[in-house]
């Protein structure tokens, strides 16, 4: 390839800019994850920079622990989707990035099927962000799928007792959290975990000293997983297809038929 064409090649960005002063970025050297979500120019996720955790990474093909049994025994906890360093961006422009991971020969080891997933990002005219996690089967038979997202919130440690769930059902995992909490000294307790039905509708999620988080849940996420850890300045609100603790790959996927595609899509905006 001569210099000159080269230069003529497109850069495509791995973020996108909107009204409000908000945006956000992708990083797909680093398994594709969003590494930074602002609103009104606040940062409300975690910093994959700088920490272990962090940002949204993209749980595929499946959400869940890893199975120790079947054909999807080499597949790690939350799938191979989060790692792989195979992600691009396929299109970009002033409001809407797509980045996609497709099907290889490194995946065809744990994982048989053919398959393109995208991540499809737009920005409202308001300042709200829509993801949408879509896959299409590209290969001849049904391929079983349980993907989700896996969202961390930055909260400092010792404002974690401030956090407020608004919807059905929220008081009753502020009423856990707080329990938790006031235990710190239990070992055996150092993840804070509960899950319930998607509300299937808008949720809001009071964070302290970012605001309220609104989620607009689109129903083919089945479920929501609320986790934390000691010592840790995050809460994960996950949007995600199943809950299975045998693996969700096995214990009841969605099956995609050949040629097909599926998606589901979370809409986030912030109240200060």
């Amino acid at each position: 390839m001569s210099i000159e064409n080269f230069k003529n090649e497109p850069v495509l960005k791995n973020k996108i800019e909107g009204p409000e002063n908000s945006e956000l970025t992708f990083d797909p050297e680093k398994g594709g994850i969003i590494k930074s979500m602002k609103f009104r120019g606040v940062e409300v996720l975690y910093d994959p920079e700088k920490n272990d955790r962090g940002g949204i990474p993209i749980l595929f093909p499946m959400a869940g622990p890893k199975t120790n049994e079947g054909p999807f025994s080499n597949l790690n906890q939350h799938g191979f989707a989060r790692n792989s360093d195979n992600w691009k961006i396929e299109e970009a422009s002033e409001n809407e990035l797509i980045e996609m991971l497709e099907s290889n020969d490194e995946t065809k080891e744990v994982f048989q099927y053919e398959f393109v997933l995208k991540i499809k990002s737009e920005m409202g005219e308001k300042g709200d962000i829509t993801l949408t996690q879509e896959v299409e089967n590209k290969g001849k038979n049904e391929m079983p799928i349980s993907m989700g997202l896996h969202p961390y919130f930055n909260v400092p440690e010792e404002k974690k007792e401030e956090i407020k769930f608004d919807f059905n059902g929220g008081e009753n995992i502020e009423d856990d959290l707080q329990d938790w909490l006031e235990n710190s000294d239990k070992q055996d307790e150092k993840d804070f975990l509960r899950r319930i039905d998607n509300p299937k509708g808008e949720i809001k999620i009071v964070v302290p000293g970012i605001g309220t988080i609104n989620m607009d849940i689109s129903e083919e996420y089945e479920k929501i997983w609320i986790w934390t850890k000691r010592d840790e300045n995050f809460i994960c609100i996950e949007p995600v297809m199943r809950d299975n603790d045998n693996g969700e790959i096995i214990g009841g996927p969605k099956m995609i038929k050949s040629g097909e595609k599926f998606s589901a899509s979370v809409k986030y905006s912030l109240e200060n």
